[in-house]
């Protein structure tokens, strides 16, 4: 390897290998007309990535979909939020004690519904589906599905209400007396 080639950086004095992390896929991926893309977005496996017409894809974002099968999929008008990160894989962490770069993956398909807004430092893992029209509030991990319209937040992320409902109005919770 190159000390000069993109995928090598010096940083704190040593030398770090970023290849494969510099976003070399995206030309692989299927992206609609009108589309916004920060020049740091990073893309793996683009030939899994589908992106709809009108989206907006803030700085840094990764959208990372499966080694061979776990497909990502983002409706048209979709608004993602610098430092986004997506992935269709994770490692079968119960598959086994060794190290965890050499455990299996788990790969399952991601879809992002249209009109939805994904906020900054949102985390979406493998399996999950987010309907038309919601809204991830920033720093949440979504680990199951959203429904259509609904505003979600928190570690693991939760409805919290739905959009168009007067603020602190929650379908899940009392209101206070």
């Amino acid at each position: 390897m190159s000390l000069l080639a993109p995928s090598s950086w010096l940083r704190y004095g040593k030398i770090a290998n970023f290849f494969g992390y510099d976003g070399a896929d995206i030309q692989r991926a299927s992206v609609g007309r009108g589309v916004a893309m920060s020049p740091t977005v990073s893309i793996r496996n683009g030939e899994r990535v589908q992106i709809g017409d009108g989206c907006h894809l803030g700085q840094w974002t990764s959208i990372w979909a499966g080694d061979t099968h776990g497909r990502i999929v983002i409706g048209d008008h979709a608004l993602l939020a610098p430092h986004v990160f997506i992935t269709a894989s994770d490692y079968d962490f119960d598959a086994g004690d060794g190290p965890v770069m050499d455990l299996p993956k788990r790969e399952a398909d991601i879809y992002i519904g249209a009109n939805t807004w994904l906020g900054a430092n949102v985390v979406v893992v493998a399996g999950v589906s987010i309907g038309d029209g919601a809204i991830v509030a920033a720093g949440s991990v979504v680990t199951r599905d959203v429904p259509a319209g609904s505003v979600v937040a928190g570690v693991p992320a939760r409805v919290i209400r739905q959009r168009g409902a007067a603020p602190g109005v929650s379908d899940h919770r009392p209101e206070a007396q």
